[in-house]
């Protein structure tokens, strides 16, 4: 049975995770970013690896904000969204714990892509941020935002 801190930590987990989704689907790049620990790390099934807040805002920029290949001409944001659905976290200890969450996306195309992040959450204060994320994509449609992205393919940094 959990304890009520450990309740309240796996709340806060599940914050940081709604964050993450609702502001890649909403084209908000400081909420994703505000996700993320200051030395937080993306990996991406291609293996592209980002790390830091300006490394993770300067890849969110190019495939959900300003920069998104897909934007309308009006500068509208096509549909996106992420659904979180089985989640698995398990205690490290109190400042560290490990997660596994499976997503399906949709987009404009219909089913667009799913995987899991493969997470490592750290306690910084009173909130929980993502010190290392893998997203592992399993299945993508073909077209698909995912590809339009060039996720798949890893998107070159410089």
């Amino acid at each position: 049975m959990s304890s009520p801190t450990e309740t309240a930590d796996r709340v806060q987990i599940q914050y940081t995770m709604a964050l993450y989704c609702t502001s890649v689907d909403s084209g908000l790049v400081d909420g994703v970013v505000s996700a993320f620990a200051p030395d937080g790390r993306l990996t991406l099934s291609s293996g592209t690896q980002v790390v830091g807040h300006a490394a993770i805002r300067d890849f969110y920029d190019r495939v959900v904000g300003a920069q998104r290949p897909d934007r309308e001409a009006d500068g509208s944001i096509p549909l996106l969204r992420h659904n979180l659905t089985t989640s698995y976290v398990e205690f490290e200890g109190s400042e560290s714990a490990r997660g596994q969450t499976y997503f399906q996306s949709t987009s404009r195309h219909g089913p667009d892509h799913y995987g899991r992040y493969l997470d490592l959450f750290r306690r910084l204060g009173s909130r929980w941020l993502i010190a290392d994320r893998r997203i592992v994509v399993e299945w993508h449609a073909d077209p698909s935002w995912y590809l339009s992205v060039r996720l798949k393919a890893g998107t070159p940094l410089r």
